[in-house]
């Protein structure tokens, strides 16, 4: 019988409760053996609820546990790279929560470490995983809906839905500002369905409501490719509304597909027709996360690499980091 892949968990926020811990536990070819948290009173609920061994409060301990071979890091955004960086080199294997870094020189160096220490890094992009968002590539891929030249996409959320509480306001605890949390996962999926096109030129503009605060709450930027095509990304978490709004919309010459709820529609004949398939109902967040999952754990059992490269989280940095390079000077940046 093989022996299990032992796991530790650095940051158990909701992406740990929710998806790392519950998922990993149903996989019996490895064992969730340790979490990392500076909270001790979640970390021991979090241990007693899934029988989960050891628990640490300081990182430097878990990294040098030998017993483990692999980490999952799921901390703030501005720890990714950093505690990334340490985990590679103490010889574990790292999944690494997204955005993998908050400018492009740390993913880089995160890149170069999982090469120089010959391990593996995989990073969460899951939403590429979504049904939906594989609905959508797979017609775009196969030429459905023509050539693509348009994507709007944004994330709108309300005040009461994601309050601007002490933390927010930080820029070094939040890990960059709306666009860093909310716009890069738009930007992922966007750049998914644009696969094979260069983006070059990114024009972006923030805005903060608060006049204290280190980080936007409102930002928009338009990215022009090589070919023409145009991306266009809103995003917000302080709207003064009460419907939040989270979209993707897909335009080529042929027709247009929908992101939430998926919608795909062609034109045939002069007529615009509604041709989206029927897909099963199912909680895309948790699916995603399923898919994700399992991809990292046949990696790590020697099987192939995640569809999901290092080579798609550097270009979401790169343009991440010019995303703000281009709001502070109110000008266009080139990519």
């Amino acid at each position: 019988m093989a022996q299990k892949i032992s796991i530790g968990i650095v940051g158990c926020g909701v992406h740990a409760q929710i998806a790392h811990i519950p998922l990993l536990k149903k996989y019996p070819q490895c064992e969730v053996t340790a979490l990392c948290d500076v909270d001790i009173r979640k970390i021991d609920y979090l241990c007693s609820k899934y029988s989960i061994p050891r628990k640490y409060q300081d990182f430097q301990e878990i990294i040098e546990d030998r017993d483990i071979q692999a980490l999952i890091i799921a901390t703030p955004n501005y720890l990714h790279a950093p505690m990334t960086i340490s985990a590679l080199k103490y010889g574990k294997d790292v999944f690494c929560e997204s955005p993998m870094a908050t400018n492009h020189q740390d993913a880089l160096e995160m890149v170069e470490c999982a090469k120089k220490t010959k391990r593996k890094l995989v990073l969460a992009m899951n939403n590429r995983l979504r049904t939906d968002v594989q609905t959508i590539v797979k017609f775009i891929r196969e030429g459905e809906l023509g050539e693509i030249y348009y994507v709007k996409t944004g994330w709108l959320i309300g005040m009461k839905e994601w309050s601007l509480g002490p933390w927010r306001l930080e820029q070094l605890k939040s890990g960059g500002g709306v666009f860093c949390n909310l716009g890069t996962t738009l930007l992922d999926i966007a750049i998914f369905f644009l696969k094979n096109k260069r983006p070059i030129t990114i024009f972006a503009s923030m805005h903060k409501r608060e006049p204290e605060a280190e980080v936007e709450d409102t930002a928009m930027c338009m990215i022009n490719f090589s070919d023409g095509t145009l991306l266009t990304i809103e995003v917000t978490w302080s709207l003064l509304f009460e419907k939040d709004f989270l979209y993707c919309n897909v335009f080529g010459k042929k027709g247009a597909a929908l992101l939430n709820p998926l919608q795909i529609q062609k034109e045939l004949h002069n007529l615009l027709y509604d041709i989206t398939p029927k897909i099963a109902h199912a909680n895309l967040y948790k699916e995603s996360y399923e898919r994700q999952t399992k991809y990292f754990l046949d990696f790590l059992a020697g099987g192939t690499k995640p569809p999901i490269t290092c080579e798609d989280g550097l270009t979401i940095a790169r343009i991440s980091q010019a995303f703000y390079e281009s709001a502070k000077e109110q000008r266009p940046v080139e990519l």
